[in-house]
């Protein structure tokens, strides 16, 4: 039993050919450069840098559009991932996953209205100047698109975690010390916490001005961006947490009563003479699996993805290096 397709996913993750792909984005990020044309103003659309603005809601768009299959191959890698530890037969698991995939369209429109709102408000406060048609009826379009699908896909990706909400509320049959089959979580966790950071670089690439640097808001801005995304990390990661550090309590608590209660078997037997026999060699051992436990691993993530998600939060000052050192060299 499966959940009928999103209308997001109809639109966004249905399966597409590169060249398709390509030609639609040449031909979004084309017109503009068309319309400056035949508005008159080409020569100065191009150096004065307005493109760029003109060309930042399209680029986001087709970001989204871009990233929007990874996103639903990682939720999907996840159940594979955690199915084996759920013993449940596989038509009851099905519809319990296809339950929690279930979107009502009609959210799902009232998101895009949102978004279209946010979007008048932004537009109205914005400044562009109306003697080009062409122009400004391509960036007011965009603009409302761009709007419409950010909000649309935070709703979608809030959505999503019903999904993996519904995985940890089973009953699952794991060891705490291979937490293997967590670390899709952790992978899922990443590429959420990339998608915020290419979005950021993106943004960056297209809006940056030369000006902001000096500018204490803009540091502050993209200082609470980057804390807001590593708490996505973090958060997204939690309900696993959970279960992992409660299967590792169930573990270690019986376990530390056990040693503690062999060590003062043998401090009684010293106390009165008698031999300890295999008592030593019994609290080392447990000593060892005590050490164990309390190493495993509670947060679903490895020191790859913990590298990974390290590097890739310097990647939009990287960009603002790139696009400061691009001006100076091509003014």
């Amino acid at each position: 039993m499966q959940a009928q397709p999103s209308y997001f996913d109809r639109i966004f993750n249905s399966p597409r050919s590169f060249w398709t792909l390509f030609l639609v984005s040449l031909l979004l990020l084309s017109l503009p450069f068309l319309f400056a044309w035949l508005d008159g103003y080409l020569p100065i659309f191009v150096e004065s840098g307005q493109w760029r603005t003109v060309l930042s809601p399209t680029a986001i768009a087709l970001y989204i559009w871009y990233i929007s299959p990874l996103m639903s191959r990682a939720g999907a890698s996840v159940i594979r991932a955690l199915r084996p530890l759920i013993e449940m037969d596989d038509d009851q698991f099905d519809a319990r996953i296809a339950a929690a995939e279930k979107i009502n369209p009609r959210h799902e429109l009232a998101a895009i209205a949102v978004g279209l709102l946010f979007a008048l408000l932004a537009l109205y406060s914005s400044q562009f100047d109306q003697g080009y048609p062409w122009t400004m009826s391509y960036w007011f379009i965009t603009t409302c698109l761009m709007y419409a699908i950010l909000a649309w896909t935070i709703f979608i990706a809030i959505s999503s975690t019903r999904v993996n909400a519904a995985l940890h509320r089973l009953t699952m049959h794991f060891d705490i010390l291979d937490p293997q089959p967590f670390e899709a979580v952790g992978r899922q966790s990443l590429l959420l916490a990339l998608v915020f950071i290419g979005g950021i670089t993106v943004s960056l690439v297209f809006t940056y001005q030369p000006a902001q640097l000096s500018s204490f808001e803009f540091w502050i801005s993209n200082l609470l961006l980057v804390v807001f995304t590593v708490a996505i990390f973090f958060i997204s990661m939690r309900p696993t947490h959970l279960i992992l550090a409660q299967e590792k309590k169930k573990r270690l608590d019986p376990l530390t009563k056990r040693i503690n209660a062999t060590c003062e078997t043998l401090e009684t037997r010293l106390e009165s003479g008698e031999q300890p026999g295999d008592l030593p060699a019994q609290i080392s051992a447990l000593v060892l699996y005590e050490q164990r436990l309390q190493s495993a691993r509670t947060w679903p993530y490895n020191i790859i993805i913990l590298r990974t998600l390290f590097v890739s939060v310097f990647i939009p000052l990287i960009s603002v290096l790139a696009r400061l050192v691009f001006d100076l060299l091509f003014p």
